[in-house]
């Protein structure tokens, strides 16, 4: 997706938006709703400028708000460097960088993500740009809804890590989250031939 985003389907910034917004959902194991607005922006629940810190080796996102936070205390999610195209601080800096150059005077309560016109990112605006990047890479868009970052980290890690770092990293106190591990029909059918294998 990142390859395809960076050919030039979208402006400059929007691209750098786009890019930002989906590293940090897929690192951070982000629901849609947590970094996009469905109407009206709200400082006290959305992403600000002020909800980004930067260290040296990772940047810490503070989510106000969300689902698994019924008493709204809060949570810092950790992005780590890691020296790839895909590398959450690296999109994160570029994107404020041209979001600086775009929108000069921004306080620390303004959106951390806006669209072109200076307003919080839509769920709308950033399903739709997925999709497009998407359908541009011959995938079937209708696929993807605002839970796929979600289900891709989980599904990526699934075999790679241990259970509790999942439900760390996603944020999940119950075992829910093993709803959005995605295993293979490769993986079910020799799971299937060990059943008979001596």
């Amino acid at each position: 997706m990142i390859t395809a985003l960076h050919k030039g389907i979208f402006s400059p910034f929007v691209t750098a938006l786009i890019e930002a917004a989906c590293v940090v959902a897929y690192f951070g194991f982000l629901r849609c709703g947590e970094l996009t607005v469905n109407t009206d922006f709200d400082a006290s629940c959305n992403l600000c400028l002020e909800d980004i810190t930067f260290e040296e080796d990772y940047a810490i996102l503070h989510l106000k708000t969300s689902k698994t936070d019924p008493f709204r205390s809060g949570v810092n999610i950790y992005l780590f460097k890691n020296n790839t195209s895909v590398c959450p601080v690296k999109s994160l800096i570029r994107y404020l960088d041209v979001r600086r150059s775009r929108f000069s005077i921004a306080c620390n309560s303004s959106p951390l993500f806006v669209m072109e016109n200076g307003e919080a990112i839509t769920r709308t605006f950033f399903i739709n740009h997925v999709r497009s990047i998407l359908e541009s890479i011959g995938l079937n868009p209708s696929n993807y809804n605002g839970h796929s970052f979600r289900i891709g980290a989980a599904t990526s890690v699934a075999s790679k890590i241990e259970d509790h770092l999942i439900k760390i990293l996603g944020r999940w106190s119950s075992e829910c989250y093993t709803r959005y591990i995605h295993t293979p029909k490769s993986t079910i059918k020799q799971a299937q031939l060990a059943l008979i294998s001596d």
